[in-house]
Protein backbone atom coordinates (compact mmCIF):
# COMPACT_ATOMS: atom_id res chain seq x y z
CA UNK A 1 0.00 0.00 0.00
CA UNK A 2 1.22 3.43 -0.84
CA UNK A 3 1.02 6.21 1.71
CA UNK A 4 -0.76 9.38 0.64
CA UNK A 5 1.62 12.15 1.74
CA UNK A 6 -1.23 14.66 2.04
CA UNK A 7 -1.65 15.59 5.73
CA UNK A 8 -4.88 14.12 7.17
CA UNK A 9 -7.40 16.45 8.76
CA UNK A 10 -7.45 17.03 12.51
CA UNK A 11 -10.90 15.40 12.70
CA UNK A 12 -9.61 12.22 11.04
CA UNK A 13 -6.63 12.12 13.39
CA UNK A 14 -8.88 12.48 16.44
CA UNK A 15 -11.30 9.80 15.20
CA UNK A 16 -8.55 7.29 14.36
CA UNK A 17 -6.59 7.73 17.60
CA UNK A 18 -9.75 7.71 19.74
CA UNK A 19 -11.01 4.62 17.92
CA UNK A 20 -7.77 2.73 18.49
CA UNK A 21 -7.74 3.54 22.21
CA UNK A 22 -11.44 2.68 22.58
CA UNK A 23 -10.89 -0.70 20.93
CA UNK A 24 -7.79 -1.45 23.00
CA UNK A 25 -9.11 -0.44 26.41
CA UNK A 26 -12.70 -1.44 25.65
CA UNK A 27 -11.43 -4.88 24.68
CA UNK A 28 -9.42 -5.20 27.89
CA UNK A 29 -12.45 -4.12 29.94
CA UNK A 30 -14.72 -6.57 28.07
CA UNK A 31 -12.19 -9.36 28.66
CA UNK A 32 -12.13 -8.66 32.40
CA UNK A 33 -15.93 -8.76 32.57
CA UNK A 34 -16.00 -11.85 30.36
CA UNK A 35 -13.48 -13.71 32.56
CA UNK A 36 -15.63 -13.05 35.61
CA UNK A 37 -18.70 -14.45 33.84
CA UNK A 38 -17.42 -17.82 32.63
CA UNK A 39 -15.47 -18.93 35.69
CA UNK A 40 -17.83 -21.87 36.41
CA UNK A 41 -17.95 -23.29 32.89
CA UNK A 42 -17.19 -27.00 32.55
CA UNK A 43 -14.64 -26.17 29.82
CA UNK A 44 -13.49 -22.57 30.38
CA UNK A 45 -10.29 -22.95 28.33
CA UNK A 46 -12.22 -24.26 25.32
CA UNK A 47 -14.60 -21.32 25.67
CA UNK A 48 -11.79 -18.73 25.73
CA UNK A 49 -9.93 -20.44 22.90
CA UNK A 50 -13.01 -20.65 20.65
CA UNK A 51 -14.33 -17.13 21.12
CA UNK A 52 -10.91 -15.50 21.55
CA UNK A 53 -9.65 -17.05 18.31
CA UNK A 54 -12.81 -15.99 16.50
CA UNK A 55 -12.32 -12.44 17.79
CA UNK A 56 -8.65 -12.44 16.76
CA UNK A 57 -9.38 -13.64 13.22
CA UNK A 58 -12.22 -11.17 12.69
CA UNK A 59 -10.15 -8.37 14.26
CA UNK A 60 -7.27 -9.03 11.86
CA UNK A 61 -9.63 -9.18 8.87
CA UNK A 62 -11.32 -5.90 9.83
CA UNK A 63 -7.94 -4.25 10.49
CA UNK A 64 -6.80 -5.19 6.98
CA UNK A 65 -10.01 -3.82 5.45
CA UNK A 66 -9.79 -0.46 7.24
CA UNK A 67 -6.04 0.00 6.74
CA UNK A 68 -6.33 2.63 3.97
CA UNK A 69 -8.67 4.71 6.12
CA UNK A 70 -6.69 4.76 9.36
CA UNK A 71 -3.11 5.36 8.18
CA UNK A 72 -2.16 8.87 9.29
CA UNK A 73 1.60 8.94 8.61
CA UNK A 74 4.44 6.78 7.24
CA UNK A 75 5.32 5.52 10.71
CA UNK A 76 1.82 4.04 11.12
CA UNK A 77 2.19 2.38 7.73
CA UNK A 78 5.48 0.76 8.76
CA UNK A 79 4.16 -0.36 12.16
CA UNK A 80 0.68 -1.40 11.06
CA UNK A 81 1.16 -4.93 12.43
CA UNK A 82 1.35 -3.45 15.95
CA UNK A 83 -1.83 -1.48 15.31
CA UNK A 84 -3.50 -4.63 13.97
CA UNK A 85 -2.77 -6.50 17.19
CA UNK A 86 -3.90 -3.52 19.28
CA UNK A 87 -7.12 -3.37 17.26
CA UNK A 88 -7.62 -7.14 17.52
CA UNK A 89 -7.43 -7.04 21.33
CA UNK A 90 -10.70 -5.14 21.24
CA UNK A 91 -12.30 -7.83 19.13
CA UNK A 92 -10.94 -10.63 21.32
CA UNK A 93 -12.42 -9.06 24.46
CA UNK A 94 -15.67 -8.23 22.73
CA UNK A 95 -16.07 -11.74 21.38
CA UNK A 96 -15.36 -13.32 24.78
CA UNK A 97 -18.04 -11.13 26.35
CA UNK A 98 -20.50 -11.65 23.49
CA UNK A 99 -19.72 -15.38 23.52
CA UNK A 100 -20.75 -15.60 27.16
CA UNK A 101 -24.01 -13.76 26.47
CA UNK A 102 -24.67 -15.90 23.38
CA UNK A 103 -24.00 -19.12 25.31
CA UNK A 104 -26.18 -17.94 28.22
CA UNK A 105 -29.01 -17.19 25.81
CA UNK A 106 -28.95 -20.55 24.01
CA UNK A 107 -28.32 -22.64 27.14
CA UNK A 108 -31.25 -24.33 28.82
CA UNK A 109 -31.73 -25.01 32.49
CA UNK A 110 -31.03 -28.70 33.02
CA UNK A 111 -31.46 -28.90 36.76
CA UNK A 112 -31.79 -26.58 39.76
CA UNK A 113 -31.36 -28.45 43.02
CA UNK A 114 -29.58 -28.48 46.35
CA UNK A 115 -26.19 -30.17 46.40
CA UNK A 116 -23.96 -31.15 49.29
CA UNK A 117 -20.75 -29.21 49.95
CA UNK A 118 -17.95 -31.79 50.19
CA UNK A 119 -15.06 -29.40 50.74
CA UNK A 120 -14.05 -25.74 50.67
CA UNK A 121 -10.80 -24.28 49.40
CA UNK A 122 -9.29 -20.86 49.80
CA UNK A 123 -6.31 -19.69 47.77
CA UNK A 124 -4.85 -16.44 49.02
CA UNK A 125 -4.26 -13.89 46.31
CA UNK A 126 -0.94 -12.27 45.66
CA UNK A 127 0.96 -10.54 42.93
CA UNK A 128 -0.99 -11.18 39.70
CA UNK A 129 -2.97 -13.90 41.44
CA UNK A 130 -6.59 -13.33 42.43
CA UNK A 131 -8.02 -14.67 45.65
CA UNK A 132 -9.99 -17.86 44.99
CA UNK A 133 -12.93 -19.03 47.06
CA UNK A 134 -13.89 -22.53 45.90
CA UNK A 135 -16.76 -24.76 46.91
CA UNK A 136 -16.56 -28.43 45.96
CA UNK A 137 -20.04 -29.86 45.47
CA UNK A 138 -21.25 -33.40 44.93
CA UNK A 139 -23.24 -32.97 41.72
CA UNK A 140 -24.83 -36.23 40.56
CA UNK A 141 -22.01 -38.33 42.04
CA UNK A 142 -19.28 -36.13 40.58
CA UNK A 143 -17.16 -33.55 42.41
CA UNK A 144 -17.57 -30.10 40.87
CA UNK A 145 -15.39 -27.12 41.81
CA UNK A 146 -17.23 -23.81 41.74
CA UNK A 147 -15.76 -20.36 42.30
CA UNK A 148 -17.81 -18.00 44.44
CA UNK A 149 -17.61 -14.66 46.20
CA UNK A 150 -15.84 -14.45 49.55
CA UNK A 151 -18.91 -13.38 51.55
CA UNK A 152 -20.91 -16.35 50.20
CA UNK A 153 -17.99 -18.76 50.77
CA UNK A 154 -17.77 -17.67 54.41
CA UNK A 155 -21.47 -18.41 55.05
CA UNK A 156 -21.28 -21.97 53.69
CA UNK A 157 -19.87 -24.85 55.72
CA UNK A 158 -18.78 -28.38 54.76
CA UNK A 159 -21.72 -30.79 54.82
CA UNK A 160 -24.25 -28.03 54.18
CA UNK A 161 -26.42 -28.09 51.07
CA UNK A 162 -26.43 -25.17 48.64
CA UNK A 163 -28.57 -24.28 45.65
CA UNK A 164 -26.92 -24.76 42.27
CA UNK A 165 -28.31 -24.65 38.74
CA UNK A 166 -26.81 -26.66 35.88
CA UNK A 167 -27.17 -25.25 32.37
CA UNK A 168 -26.68 -27.31 29.21
CA UNK A 169 -25.56 -25.62 26.02
CA UNK A 170 -26.17 -26.96 22.49
CA UNK A 171 -22.59 -25.97 21.58
CA UNK A 172 -21.13 -27.98 24.48
CA UNK A 173 -20.22 -25.10 26.80
CA UNK A 174 -22.18 -26.25 29.87
CA UNK A 175 -21.89 -24.33 33.12
CA UNK A 176 -23.10 -24.29 36.71
CA UNK A 177 -24.46 -21.27 38.53
CA UNK A 178 -24.81 -20.59 42.25
CA UNK A 179 -28.00 -18.47 42.45
CA UNK A 180 -27.34 -17.38 46.06
CA UNK A 181 -23.79 -16.19 45.24
CA UNK A 182 -24.43 -12.45 45.29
Amino acid sequence: MKYNSKKPSILKQIIVITGLFVFLFGGMFATIIGFDNFKNYDSPYLFVFAFGTLGLVIGIMVAKKIKPYVILNPKMLNNYSNLTIMFSVGFIGGFILLGHHFNSTISTLYKCDTFSVIDKEFHKGGFRQPELNILILNVEGENKRLLCRQNYWQTVSIGQTVNACIYKSPIGLDYTNLPDNK
